[in-house]
């Protein structure tokens, strides 16, 4: 059962699309049941449920919060992996709360993009944003290059600087990049091309799956900006 459900709001009436009416008739919602609902741009509504129909629900706002973004912006940026270990990734990567998803064409890459899978790819994200009860939902984006430009790139390699040791300056960046390789790893010559426009950051000696890598990444950059 998902923790909120997307609503579009107007007024003090939300509105469910027809994806939340099958979430409410899974969960047997009826009318005056209070439930929770979020706008995926910041905003965070107690409902009750007025009504469900065959594709549109409503209801009545009773609370509403808006949540304010922190000032910054975490970008994650993924080679293409197989799709076990990536549905993974952008599930946690949601609950992490990062604001985009990059997902680019790696030389190693194992697995192809491809645009049709867009919509796969977002309909996880949205559910990870419900379950978590993310004022925000990520935007997910797919580039046949990696896009170094606009942030300040963090690129996880083990020969790197330990992410923990990160300076305050870098961690507290109003716009981050997170960037990690493919299940068989960047090529030197991909290592070399990012490392022009990145800082290089380690999360140890061990060898991490793609999925987990990010996890711990996002875990302790989260931990780290909390506590400056």
């Amino acid at each position: 059962m998902p923790n909120a459900f997307f609503v579009e709001v107007s007024g003090n009436t939300v509105r469910l699309d027809d994806i939340e009416v099958n979430h409410l008739r899974v969960i047997r919602a009826k009318k005056g049941d209070r439930l929770t609902g979020t706008d995926g741009r910041g905003g965070i509504y107690k409902f009750v449920l007025e009504g469900v129909g065959k594709h549109e629900a409503t209801g009545t706002v009773i609370e509403k919060e808006f949540v304010e973004r922190d000032g910054r912006t975490i970008i994650i940026a993924v080679a293409a992996t197989k799709w076990p270990r990536l549905r993974i990734l952008l599930e946690k990567a949601t609950e992490l709360g990062v604001d985009r998803i990059e997902l680019f064409q790696g030389r190693r890459s194992v697995a192809l993009l491809d645009g049709e899978k867009l919509s796969r790819y977002t309909a996880v994200v949205r559910e990870a944003a419900k379950q978590s009860v993310n004022p925000y939902l990520p935007s997910v984006e797919l580039q046949r290059n990696l896009d170094l430009s606009g942030a300040q790139n963090l690129l996880l390699d083990f020969r790197g600087k330990p992410l923990r040791e990160l300076s305050k300056e870098l961690a507290t960046g109003r716009e981050i990049r997170l960037i990690v390789g493919p299940e068989g790893g960047f090529t030197e010559e991909e290592i070399s091309e990012i490392s022009a426009a990145s800082v290089k950051v380690s999360l140890g000696r061990r060898t991490l799956r793609v999925e987990t890598a990010m996890i711990v990444a996002l875990g302790l950059l989260n931990d780290y900006t909390e506590r400056i």
